[in-house]
């Protein structure tokens, strides 16, 4: 969740926003749970405030956790058969712990209307290096992880806009690199009813190409997508790859116009 607080004299502008993540994996119920705080100033210049820079920081409350019985040891086959009452002898200092996690980025938009501006993105998270182990370890730290974004949106005839994107991330040794692009078709564009279709692919390389299809409605957004598999992971996956949804929803509170303006649906 993302909004903004204030709009200064200047239209510069104060926001804020909330994230929360939670997942749950594997055998040992191996559990991350973030909440993070984000606040933005955003820096607005140029004619029509078409320039817009804006610097972010956020900070991240992290809790970590797994279940050890639901594992099964080495030493807990006593050659025949599986004994779950024998102690697994594993010595876990810990096995739920917090830490803070920050963040910092950067961002610029060239805007010239809904259809028609371009997005560059700069951040690093984990910057703080936080330690995560354990065993208390404070050698095992969370690696800092760099990201890189664009994407634009640009009208090549009056119902069809032409949106390509671009993600690169590096944390440590592994790195991402995701270039793709959807194409958005309008099939109403009245004034109260805003409906496009989106269809387009991706490709993370080195590992698997993604199609999507996904559909806004006004200040609605979902999209489906789904990525086949094409590394050297093939044995196993058999080229199957993730199924994913992603809805949006944009809330907005537009001032009225005073009677002494003339009305405008768009406004």
């Amino acid at each position: 969740m993302d909004m903004n607080f204030v709009t200064l004299k200047n239209h510069d502008r104060i926001g804020g926003g909330l994230l929360f993540y939670y997942d749950r994996a594997g055998d040992s119920r191996l559990s991350s749970l973030n909440v993070d705080l984000s606040l933005s100033y955003q820096l607005n210049f140029g004619k029509n405030d078409e320039h817009t820079i804006c610097f972010g920081y956020q900070i991240g409350f992290v809790n970590r956790s797994f279940d050890y019985t639901k594992l099964f040891f080495d030493n807990q086959f006593n050659g025949d058969a599986f004994n779950p009452n024998i102690n697994p002898a594993e010595d876990f200092t810990k096995t739920n712990f917090f830490f803070l996690d920050m963040g910092v980025g950067l961002a610029y938009k060239w805007n010239r209307g809904i259809r028609k501006n371009l997005t560059v993105g700069f951040s690093i998270d984990h910057f703080n290096s936080p330690s995560q182990s354990f065993y208390s370890d404070l050698s095992v730290k969370l690696a800092p992880r760099y990201n890189m974004n664009v994407k634009g949106d640009f009208k090549i005839s009056t119902r069809c806009d032409l949106v390509p994107e671009f993600l690169w991330q590096r944390q440590a040794t592994q790195m991402e690199f995701v270039p793709g692009m959807h194409l958005k078709t309008y099939v109403a564009m009245k004034a109260y009813s805003r409906i496009a279709i989106n269809t387009g692919a991706y490709y993370r390389v080195g590992d698997a190409p993604a199609v999507l299809v996904g559909m806004d409605y006004n200040n609605l957004q979902v999209n489906c997508s789904y990525d086949i598999n094409s590394s050297g992971f093939t044995p196993a996956s058999r080229y199957n790859g993730g199924f994913e949804i992603s809805v949006i929803y944009i809330l907005s509170n537009i001032k009225k116009l005073g009677t002494n303006f003339a009305n405008c649906p768009i406004f």
